[in-house]
Parts: structure tokens; C-alpha cells; sequence
């Protein structure tokens, strides 16, 4: 038995099967007891197992490792035990098979292109790639990987470049939708022109001959839609889309509109007559353009933030004129996309009739109160001798039809009392200059005329304007200077073209620094490192010397001494002023014009007025007044490089002035000076007051003669 576990221990099969041969043949086999060999533990079989399997992953590793002549340090085995030491090494193979893993994925997407060349290739590719030493495989690898970024930022850029085109294909065609626009509404205002100027001829609408004058297009007939007919007047048309201030042409049929009423199947649902033209209106209206063109350029049209009507209109007795409503003008709204409606109603016809008008003109939603308001000044204008800075104003009925412009109340019929005024020729100076001067309107700066601002300052002063900003005053390229929008008269004195109200310091040294509380902004805020070119209408730029003192514009003193012997009862009855208050307003300036001249009525009126302190919006402030700023060689104005040294001053500063306002400008907020101070150092100067009044050259006349008559008299003693 010994045998059998001996050869079983041995694990020969042969043996085996010869030792059960000899059993079964019941043979004795003798017994050789083998030496014991020294037993293996189990534990250390399986090690030794594992280590083997190790150590041939070792082998091909090191092999792969050979060819790429490459050890990584993190390869490197401690020696640390066999346990150790192998189990370092099983975590290093299984980090290098992730690795490869990884490469194999970035290396098949590197070689995506090559995919229609086949697996095999692809495969031998790999395979190849595996060969590559690490390091260069990295180094291909980012290379790869660079081209992708580069290849993606071109495409990137390629796309942007794509979009850019695509936004420029979309600007042209805006430009294009926009001149395609002013086309027709260029062809629009020519209609209009030709319907208004255009003199009775002969023609056959029917058939579409003209007559012997070129200017009236006949309506074309032929596809007119269910309540629309050609030709029309006031009375019959309900709506119309362009009214003519002209008799109809011979031939042309205006009873069409009456006819259309007469009959169920010319008219509309609600039995109203559309008319492509019709005749009898005493004006004809156009909505006021947003901008004019100077030298090539828009220059902005403001049409005012009072929300009045304002548009262009044509009459048969005045030409172009401009007409204003505050309120009764059928809805019309002067900016349809934000503006309030238009009040449909005066307020004087809600009102008692014993309610007195506003103190002030222009008031929103007030009717014949503005209209008086305005006549009595246009009076006071022509007595004074400023229409030629001033236009003249009146008020007058409007038939008419609203401007066929598209919004909601186009071509709605009118019949209302409006204020109507000529044109002002030119451009709002806050478009020109409200930036700086440019190359282009330099020569137009230049050309100012004095003596026009003069008026226009005389103007503001005599009659206490309180809203001259740059919007309202207008030049022309020739230099004319024309006000409009003078509602504000008979108040506190607040005009660019006088220096220490609250709108020529605004202009001087910015909004935030004079007006900071009406602003977002913490205050106070400094003031703003440039002026604006508008601080140039100032008064004194254009005056001799910079002094005005009695030297008014011819027409103006006659007009002081009468106003002066009225009584303002008298003023107020001749001049049907809406407010009594307004002739007190008027002698008082009076009074202070003939006793202290033009610079003492100014600083009489600031005196009246509160100190302005860099946070309030107002008209009631004043601040104090430095050196005339006429050009940037003077103070810091705003003027394009390109355009050099400017100024605009009639002549240098002098003496008189120069007492009064200091010899050089001080920009900022630290001039140092109050309508006190100036008025008591305008009070110790010799200001000579001209005698051009009937009432002085009597005085000075008699005076001469009896100062003959004493000589005479010692002569003969």
C-alpha cells in the first residue's frame, strides 16, 4: 500500500497501472521505503504561481518597453519583497493597458480620415502607432491634437466670417427697404407740391391727356376699391388723402363724393366717402420731417417735448407756414409711437367763462389762451423793431384733412382754430454745434451775424424768455439767427444767449455738474472738461467791446420810451395781453433797460431769481458769470482737431466788460461773482448813455440855448 501512495504521490500513471497489474496477479512486491522529501507548502505553490504569470507580463512588458527605449520613473520597482514588489508591478500593467486603451481610441480618431481605406489598414495603423516610442506617440498625439484646434478656429472663423457677410447682405438690404422708403415719400411731398402749385388746366381724367399745364396728375379710375372715389371737396369727401387749396382743373368731376352718398353701392359700411382728391381746403398739411440735410448729412428736426401739433402746411395766401395746436386737431399725435393722445377738447370750453388763462403761453392742452398769448407778443414783436429775429404769428382756421401718412388719423377731416407761423429758415443750432465744431460748419460757425444775436438776445431779455435752449434758436449757413417757440416770455430769464441762466451754464460746463438731482448720478457732480461751441451765441462774443450797455438795436429805444409812459392798464388793453401780470412784467424791464442799460436789467433780473446749486432743474436760477468764451483759444470748447484755432467774437474784450466779468475765463464751478456784487461794480463805471430819443435831443437842445444865451449875456456886460 505504501507503494501505491508512493507512486501516487510521484504522479506517474505508468506506475501506477503496473503496480494494480501486480495486485491483481496477487504477485508480492517487495516494499522499498523512498527517503521523504521535504513537503511544499500550499500558499507558497500558489505564490510562486502568480509570480510566474507575473513575471511573463514582466517579460513582455520590458520587451515592449526595450523597443520604445523608453522607462517611465513610475515603471521603476521598489525592492520591497516578492508581494511587494509584484503588486506594485500588477498596478503599473494595469495603468499602461488603461493608457493604451486611451491612445488606441485618440489614435482611431486621429486616423478617422483614412476610413475608407479599409479596416485592415486601419488595423495595421494601430498597430504600427503601438510600436512608436511613448514620448513620440505623446508628441504626435498633441500635434493631433493642435491641428484639431486650429482646424476648429478656422472653421469658427470661416463661420463668423459667414455671418458677417450675411449681416452686411441684411444691412444693404435695410438701406435698400429705407431709400426705397424716402423714394416714395419723396414722390409723396412732390404730389403734395404739384397738387398745391399747380394752376387750373384742361385735361380729360377719363382718358388720362394732360392739359396745357404739366402739374396735375390725374387719379387713376380704373381699379378704385367700394367707397373710394377720385375726386371730391371738403364738404363731400369724409376722408382724403390729398386736399388741394386749388379750384378742380376743367373737366375734373367733384360731385362724384355727393353722387357716391346717393347711392348704396358707392358707399362703405358705415356710409363714409374716401377721396383720392379733393378741393376747397384752405391749407394743406405734411408731418414735420424728423431730419433736414446739411452738406451731405442729417441734421435732427425737433419738433418740441410739449406735445403739440406742429406740421408744415401751404396756403394759397401765406405759402409754407408752420401750424401749431396744443389741443383740437382730431387726434393728431405729433409722436405716434410714444406721445399721449392729442386732447380732442380745449380746456376753455370746460371752463368757466371767467377762468383766466395761465400765467404762462404754450400751456398743454390750452387753446385760445395760447393763441391770445402769442398775438400779444407777435404786437409787442413788430412795436419793438425784432421781427427780423422773430418769425411773425397769427391765428387762423384750419379745413383741411390730416396728412395721409399712415398713422391712425391719416386723412381724418379738420375744421379747428390753430396758431399759424412763418418758417423758420435754417437749422436748431443743438443739431449743428450741440457736439463741437466740425471741418464741415466751421465757415457757418464763423458766419454768425453779430448784430442778428444781438436782437435775439435784446429779445430774451426785454420780454423775459425762459426757455431758450439750443433746440429753439435757428442759423442759417448764411448766419441768420432766427427764435422760435417763444412761449415762455413774461417769466424768469433763462437763455443761451444770455450768460448766468441755468441753460447757457448747462451748455458751459455740462447737465450733471449743473443739474445733478435731475440725474441718476450721486452729486455733486464736477464740471465737464469741454463746453459746448453753443456758449458762443453768448451776447457778449457779438456785442463791441463785450459791452452792450444803451447801445440797442435800432427800433428798440423808441419802443422803451413808449411802453414807459404807458400805464399797465394801457399796456395790457393795447396789447390784449392774457394776464396783467404780463404788463407789470414788461414796465418793470422797461424801467431797469432805460435806467441801467443792458447789463444792469440782466443782473436785476438774476437778482430775483434764486441761486442755482448744481442739484435743481429749473428756470428760476441763476450762477455766476466769468470772461466770454467765444472760441477754443479762450476756453476748452469743443472743436475738431482738424479744424484748428476758432473764434467768432465781433471784436476783443473791454474795459467795461472786463471790470465786470474778469480778465481771463474760469472754467468750472469756481467763478466768484453774484448779480449783487457786478451790479455795484456796474454802478461805479461810466457808461455813456446815447441820446437818440425825440425827448433828449428837445432836452439837449434847451440846454445848448441857454447856455448861448449866458454867454451872450456877459459878453455884452
Amino acid at each position: 500500500m505504501r507503494v501505491l501512495l508512493f507512486f501516487l504521490s510521484r504522479g506517474s500513471f505508468l506506475c501506477c497501472a503496473f503496480v494494480l497489474f501486480l495486485l491483481l496477479l496477487d504477485v508480492e512486491i517487495p516494499v522499498v521505503l523512498a527517503e521523504k522529501k521535504p513537503v511544499v507548502p500550499a500558499e507558497t505553490i500558489a505564490k510562486w504561481h502568480r509570480h510566474h504569470k507575473l513575471f511573463k507580463e514582466k517579460r513582455l512588458l520590458v520587451r515592449r518597453e526595450g523597443e520604445a527605449q523608453s522607462v517611465s520613473a513610475e515603471e521603476k520597482e521598489e525592492k520591497s519583497g516578492w508581494e511587494d514588489r509584484w503588486e506594485h508591478r500588477a498596478k503599473v500593467v494595469e495603468k499602461n493597458n488603461n493608457d493604451d486603451k486611451n491612445n488606441d481610441a485618440i489614435a482611431g480618431k486621429a486616423t478617422s480620415p483614412n476610413v475608407a481605406a479599409g479596416k485592415e489598414e486601419s488595423d495595421l495603423a494601430l498597430k504600427l502607432f503601438r510600436k512608436i516610442p511613448r514620448k513620440k506617440r505623446e508628441e504626435i498625439l498633441r500635434a493631433l491634437e493642435n491641428f484639431k484646434k486650429e482646424k476648429e478656429a478656422e472653421e469658427k472663423e470661416e463661420g463668423a466670417g459667414n455671418r458677417k457677410e450675411e449681416r452686411n447682405e441684411e444691412e444693404t438690404r435695410r438701406k435698400l427697404e429705407l431709400l426705397e422708403k424716402e423714394r416714395k415719400e419723396k414722390e409723396r411731398k412732390l404730389a403734395v407740391v404739384v397738387a398745391r402749385e399747380a394752376s387750373v388746366a384742361e385735361a380729360a381724367p377719363s382718358t388720362g391727356e394732360k392739359g396745357d399745364d404739366d402739374g396735375f396728375v390725374p387719379v387713376d379710375e380704373s381699379a378704385l376699391a367700394a367707397g373710394t372715389v377720385a375726386y371730391g371737396t371738403y364738404d363731400t369727401c369724409d376722408t382724403c388723402e390729398m386736399c388741394s387749396v386749388e379750384e378742380p382743373p376743367k373737366g375734373v368731376d367733384t360731385g362724384k363724393a355727393a353722387k357716391a352718398k346717393e347711392t348704396a353701392s358707392g358707399t362703405t359700411r358705415d356710409g363714409k366717402i374716401h377721396c383720392k382728391k379733393c378741393f376747397g381746403c384752405n391749407v394743406v398739411l405734411s408731418r414735420l420731417e424728423s431730419n433736414q440735410n446739411l452738406h451731405g448729412k442729417k441734421v435732427k428736426m425737433f419738433a418740441g417735448a410739449s406735445g403739440a401739433a406742429v406740421v408744415r402746411g401751404y396756403t394759397k395766401e401765406h405759402g409754407n407756414v408752420i401750424i401749431k395746436s396744443w389741443c383740437d386737431f382730431g387726434g393728431y399725435k405729433q409722436h405716434p409711437e410714444t406721445a399721449a393722445k392729442h386732447p380732442l377738447t380745449c380746456n376753455e370750453e370746460t371752463q368757466s367763462k371767467n377762468t383766466q388763462c395761465p400765467i404762462k403761453g404754450g400751456i398743454h392742452a390750452y387753446g385760445e389762451c395760447n393763441y391770445k398769448f402769442l398775438n400779444a407778443l407777435d404786437k409787442l414783436t413788430v412795436d419793438s423793431n425784432l421781427t427780423g429775429v422773430v418769425p411773425r404769428t397769427w391765428t387762423g382756421s384750419v379745413k383741411t384733412f390730416l396728412p395721409w401718412d399712415g398713422h391712425a388719423v391719416q386723412g381724418h377731416k379738420i375744421d379747428v382754430r390753430s396758431q399759424f407761423y412763418e418758417v423758420a429758415k435754417g437749422y436748431s443750432i443743438e443739431a449743428v454745434y450741440g457736439s463741437s465744431v466740425a471741418q464741415d460748419t466751421v465757415e457757418m460757425f464763423k458766419n454768425i451775424k453779430h448784430e442778428e444775436v444781438i436782437k435775439a438776445a435784446t429779445f430774451d431779455l426785454l420780454f423775459s424768455e425762459q426757455d431758450r435752449h439750443g433746440q429753439n434758436v435757428f442759423v442759417t449757413e448764411e448766419g441768420d439767427v432766427t427764435l422760435i417757440d417763444s412761449e415762455g416770455c413774461f417769466g424768469p430769464t433763462n437763455s443761451l444767449l444770455l450768460p448766468g441762466g441755468q441753460k447757457f451754464e448747462v451748455y458751459r460746463i455740462g447737465y450733471n455738474a449743473v443739474c445733478c438731482g435731475n440725474t441718476p448720478l450721486s452729486c455733486p457732480q464736477p464740471a465737464g472738461e469741454r463746453t459746448a461751441p453753443i456758449v458762443a451765441m453768448d451776447y457778449r462774443c457779438h456785442a463791441k467791446d463785450h459791452f452792450v450797455g444803451f447801445d440797442w438795436p435800432k427800433g428798440v429805444e423808441p419802443f422803451l420810451r413808449k411802453i414807459q409812459k404807458m400805464t399797465e392798464d394801457d399796456v395790457h388793453e393795447v396789447y390784449e395781453m392774457t394776464r396783467k401780470e404780463h404788463a407789470t412784467h414788461l414796465k418793470r424791464t422797461v424801467d431797469e433797460l432805460l435806467e441801467l442799460g443792458f447789463e444792469g436789467a440782466l443782473l436785476k433780473a438774476y437778482q430775483r431769481q434764486n441761486r442755482g446749486d448744481g442739484l435743481t432743474y429749473g428756470n428760476n436760477y441763476w450762477y455766476p458769470i466769468t470772461r466770454a468764451c467765444c472760441g477754443n483759444d479762450i476756453c476748452p470748447m469743443r472743436v475738431d482737431d482738424a479744424v484748428g484755432r476758432v473764434n467768432i467774437e465781433k471784436s476783443t474784450q473791454g474795459e467795461l466788460a472786463e471790470k465786470l466779468w474778469g480778465d481771463k475765463y474760469v472754467h468750472g464751478l469756481d467763478v466768484k461773482n453774484s448779480p449783487s456784487a457786478t451790479l455795484l461794480a456796474l454802478s461805479s463805471l461810466n457808461v455813456p448813455k446815447p441820446e437818440t430819443s425825440a425827448d433828449a435831443l428837445v432836452d439837449r437842445l434847451k440846454q445848448q440855448e441857454q447856455q448861448q444865451q449866458k454867454q451872450q449875456q456877459q459878453q455884452q456886460k
